[in-house]
C-alpha cells in the first residue's frame, strides 16, 4: 500500500513538474514533500506562512486525481468524481480552502492532467460546491471582507486526518498566527476563536452560529449535570455548528466596538440588560407619586417591595443578547442577529431610589436557534457567559 501511494505521489509530482515548465516554471513548491515534519520549528513555519506561499505564488496548479474531464457536464458536474456523482475529494478537504482562497492564478487539471480551467473560469460551479459567494473567488472583492461566521462557514462539513488541522488550515484565511500543539484535540478550534477575539480581524458574528441539533454540545464532551441539551457557551465546538451562517454579514460603519475577553470561567462580555422597563417604570412612577404625596405611606411601602420582587424575578429571566452582525428577514431588510441568554447565580437586585442591576453569570441556550431584532445594541457592564471545555464525548 505504501508503494502505491509512493508511486501515486509521484506520477502526481511529475506531472505538476512538467504541467510548471510547460509554462516557464522553474521553481514548485509541494506541501507534501517541502515540509519536514520531524522538525517543529519548521512544521509551525509552514503552517502560518502556507497562505503567504500561495498568495504570492506566480501559478498555483491544482491535480484532481478522481475527476475526468467531460465537455458534457454542466455546472457543478465538471468536478464529478468517476465512481459518484458527488464532488471532487478535493472540496472536502480542510487544507485545500486555503489552497482555493490565496492563490490569485489558478488552474485545476483532471487525473489525466487535462486542463479544465481556472479559479476564476470555474468559479461559478465552485461557489455551488463550496458556498463561497463568487466575488471572493474571482477577486471582484476580496474574501477577507467577509464575516467570521461566513469563513466559518466554508470550513463546515470539511476534514482533515488531525483534528488539530481543521483550526490550523484556517489561520491565513483569517490572517493570524497559532503555534501548533498537536494533542490538543478540539480544544485547538477553540484556541483559534480565543486568538481571533483579540486579533483585528474579530467581529461579533464569531458568536452566529447554531448547534445543529440540541445534543451537539454532548458530542464534544459537555458534562450532563452542568449543561442541558441546547446549552454552550459563545464559542462554538466546531466549524460545522457555522453551516447555516454563510449569509451572515458585518456593516463597519454601524458596529459599536465591544470588548470580548476569555477567562478561566468563559467569555467575559457587555451583555447587561435593561431591568427598568414598561411595567416596572409605571409601577415605580405610580408608587413614587403615592410615597411624596402622602408621606411615606404604608401602601407605597408595599408597593415598593413588590418592585423590587419583579426586578429580582425578571433579572433571573432568559433574555435575547444582540449582536454586532446582520442577515436578512424574509423581506430582505438586514436585521440584528439574536442570541439568547440564561443568568444563572444572579445576586439580589437593590432597589430604594437607585436601582443597582444584579451580577450574573449566564449560560448560551436554544443553541439550536438565532433569532432577528431592529432592537439596537445596548452597551453596559460586563457579565461572564460560561464556556464549557470540549472534553471526551459521552463524558459525565
Amino acid at each position: 500500500m505504501e508503494n502505491n501511494t509512493s508511486f501515486a505521489n509521484r506520477d502526481k509530482i511529475r506531472g505538476a513538474c512538467v504541467t510548471a515548465r510547460n509554462q516557464g516554471i522553474k521553481w514548485m513548491w509541494i506541501d507534501s514533500c517541502c515540509i519536514n515534519k520531524a522538525s517543529a520549528t519548521e512544521e509551525s513555519e509552514a503552517i502560518n506562512s502556507m497562505f503567504k506561499w500561495y498568495r504570492e505564488a506566480q501559478l498555483c496548479i491544482t491535480y484532481l486525481s478522481d475527476v475526468k474531464k467531460n465537455d458534457d457536464y454542466p455546472g457543478i458536474d465538471v468536478f464529478r468524481r468517476t465512481y459518484n456523482d458527488e464532488p471532487s475529494e478535493w472540496f472536502s478537504r480542510g487544507w485545500t480552502l486555503q489552497e482555493l482562497l490565496a492563490p490569485l492564478n489558478m488552474q485545476f487539471y483532471d487525473m489525466n492532467w487535462t486542463y479544465m480551467g481556472t479559479k476564476r473560469e470555474l468559479a461559478g460551479s465552485i461557489a455551488h460546491i463550496t458556498g463561497i459567494e463568487t466575488r471572493y473567488l474571482t477577486g471582484a472583492e476580496h474574501f477577507r471582507e467577509a464575516s467570521i461566521a461566513a469563513k466559518m462557514s466554508w470550513m463546515a462539513q470539511r476534514t482533515t486526518t488531525k483534528e488539530e488541522d481543521i483550526a490550523y488550515s484556517m489561520v491565513g484565511i483569517f490572517g493570524i498566527t497559532m503555534t501548533p500543539q498537536y494533542g490538543e484535540g478540539q480544544g485547538a478550534f477553540i484556541r483559534l476563536q480565543e486568538t481571533l477575539l483579540s486579533s483585528h480581524v474579530f467581529d461579533e458574528s464569531l458568536f452566529a452560529w447554531r448547534m445543529p441539533h440540541p445534543n451537539a454540545g454532548m458530542t464534544f464532551g459537555a458534562r450532563k449535570d452542568q449543561w442541558a441539551a441546547g446549552e454552550w457557551g459563545l464559542l462554538a465546538a466546531s466549524p460545522d455548528w457555522f453551516g447555516g451562517s454563510g449569509d451572515i454579514v458585518t456593516i463597519a460603519d454601524q458596529s459599536v466596538a465591544r470588548s470580548f475577553v476569555m477567562t478561566p470561567q468563559g467569555l467575559r462580555a457587555p451583555i447587561q440588560r435593561p431591568l427598568y422597563t414598561g411595567r416596572i417604570q409605571s409601577l415605580d412612577n405610580f408608587y413614587g407619586i403615592l410615597w411624596v404625596t402622602f408621606v411615606g405611606t404604608i401602601p407605597a411601602m408595599f408597593g415598593f417591595q413588590h418592585i423590587k420582587k419583579l426586578l429580582n424575578e425578571k433579572a433571573r429571566e432568559d433574555f435575547a443578547f444582540t449582536l454586532n452582525c446582520y442577515r436578512r428577514n424574509a423581506s430582505g431588510r438586514l436585521e440584528n442577529v439574536e442570541i439568547y441568554l440564561r443568568p444563572t447565580n444572579v445576586e439580589t437586585v437593590r432597589y430604594r431610589k437607585k436601582i443597582v442591576l444584579p451580577s450574573f453569570v449566564a449560560k448560551r441556550i436554544r443553541c439550536n436557534k438565532l433569532g432577528l431584532s431592529l432592537d439596537s445594541v445596548v452597551n453596559g457592564g460586563e457579565r461572564i457567559v460560561l464556556q464549557p471545555r470540549p472534553g471526551f464525548p459521552g463524558s459525565d
